[in-house]
């Protein structure tokens, strides 16, 4: 008996609306069930399941941008995404299509298990109309929840998540013994002349973490410093975040039911020294947010922490990102023109002995793409016959079914084993291979009248990443080709 299961993905989404809907385990019953009578199968690893999430926004759904990755795959890991509406996969009819085609580039079909759509261009209608009284309904929603939120705040409601120093105990803010004295704390530090960055480390070095459980940056004090629930306030944009955007003029501050944290005469001393500041130190900002372009632009990482490093005040240094927000310990400061002659130098050397670091990356046609490609459908077939043997241990098919399809998926591996193309080139081959492209590349990046846009770009041609450590004071040099 040949059996061909095709496999599915689910992708499950319950909102925060107040709605009638299927619970999450409901609807994956319910698409198991129908992926059963449509001779699909549903592994567990590709089940994708966002809770208490809008559908407005793709790129504020962490599983349903995971899926779209997996889909992405060559070859494609299922054939089909299953969902128990329409709605679930998105309320926003431009994104909906946007990702459908996506996922059709790569013969993914989406299919609502509620909502049966027949084939041809009158189906296809169908399913845009469905779509659009979907967004209708979302659009309409929202503007009904943000009446009710505006509402709340006009009689001094909690409408977000607690500010640190603070919970939420019956919708109402209530002062949090821990970390009420550490706001306490972070107001005092500032008022004695503390920047934000030094609070931030002092935090850090504490232990303390902040509401969501992130180490303390520059910007997370400083919106503290300047968030008047601490005076006994509530704060609430309408339009969006209020991020550090502090003036939007659509912000609005009523007086809030809970107890402050901090006196009004400490939060305006605060503010009158953080305006100063900003009107002392504005004059070394760069100009209309120019970015400074150099040749090791987006290429040096921090030994310490990972992170970038960015360029500093008038480009003529670069400095670890965290370190300037207060997540790294260590600093990593170098001129912008002692590491480009680290670098050119470390690149020589390398080049004249043939020792370097060095990966291979499938971001040209080479022979090895085949042999992965090949390789991916071989673990394709193995997944396909651990997932029969999963719906054999359930009781969905017998054990004749399971044989047989071990018998087919044992041919088409032996089959795809055949094909296989052995790498046509050593380890030595490839690094003599990328000397012998780039050995002129110094010379160019050592020319001053190449711009640094070019050099930027020739030097990103083959190398990956630059790792320092100011410790050392040394360079790692990390190859591609």
């Amino acid at each position: 008996m040949n059996i061909e299961l095709k496999t599915a993905a689910a992708y499950i989404r319950v909102s925060t609306d107040n709605q009638t809907e299927l619970s999450p385990d409901s609807q994956i019953k319910e698409i198991r069930k129908y992926a059963k009578q449509h001779g699909y199968i549903v592994p567990n690893e590709y089940i994708f399941r966002d809770d208490g999430i809008s559908g407005r926004k793709a790129e504020k759904r962490p599983e349903f941008i995971r899926m779209i990755a997996t889909a992405k795959q060559k070859p494609a890991p299922f054939s089909a995404v299953l969902l128990w509406k329409f709605s679930r996969f998105a309320r926003n009819q431009e994104e909906s299509i946007f990702y459908k085609g996506m996922l059709s580039r790569n013969d993914i079909e989406v299919k609502s298990i509620s909502e049966p759509i027949i084939d041809g261009p009158f189906g296809s209608l169908i399913e845009r109309i469905i779509e659009w009284f979907d967004e209708f309904y979302s659009i309409n929603l929202s503007g009904e929840v943000k009446r009710g939120m505006t509402e709340k705040v006009e009689r001094g409601g909690a409408v977000s998540i607690p500010s640190f120093g603070y919970d939420i105990v019956d919708k109402q803010y209530v002062v949090n013994p821990e970390t009420a004295p550490m706001v306490r704390q972070i107001y005092a530090d500032y008022l004695n002349g503390m920047s934000a960055i030094q609070i931030a480390r002092k935090l850090n070095d504490m232990g303390i973490r902040t509401t969501r459980g992130n180490l303390w940056e520059n910007r997370t004090v400083d919106y503290i410093l300047h968030n008047p629930v601490y005076i006994g306030k509530i704060r609430w944009n309408p339009t969006g975040r209020t991020r550090r955007n502090y003036d939007d003029p659509n912000i609005m501050i009523t007086d809030g039911q809970h107890e402050p944290i901090i006196d009004e005469e400490s939060f305006n001393k605060v503010q009158t020294i953080y305006e100063r500041q900003q009107k002392k130190y504005n004059r070394y900002a760069h100009t209309s947010g120019k970015k400074y372009m150099y040749m090791l632009h987006g290429l040096v990482k921090c030994s310490d922490c990972g992170s970038s490093l960015a360029a500093a005040i008038k480009g003529t240094s670069l400095q670890c990102i965290k370190y300037n927000h207060g997540q790294c310990k260590t600093s990593h400061h170098i001129t912008i023109a002692k590491l480009n002659e680290m670098v050119l130098t470390g690149i020589e050397t390398a080049f004249e002995t043939g020792i370097f670091n060095i990966k291979i990356k499938n971001t040209r046609p080479t022979e090895e793409k085949t042999e992965i490609d090949i390789d991916a459908l071989i673990q394709k077939e193995k997944l396909k016959y651990k997932r029969i043997k999963e719906a054999f241990e359930a009781g969905v098919y017998t054990i004749e079914e399971l044989k047989e399809s071990r018998r087919i998926i044992d041919e088409r591996i032996t089959a795809l084993r055949a094909q296989e193309i052995k790498p046509q080139h050593t380890e030595a081959q490839l690094r003599k291979k990328l000397i012998d492209e780039h050995k002129n590349a110094v010379a160019t990046l050592r020319d001053p009248t190449v711009s640094e846009e070019d050099k930027n770009e020739l030097i990103r041609s083959f190398i990956d990443k630059i790792v320092f450590d100011r410790k050392s004071t040394s360079i790692q040099l990390f190859f591609y080709i």
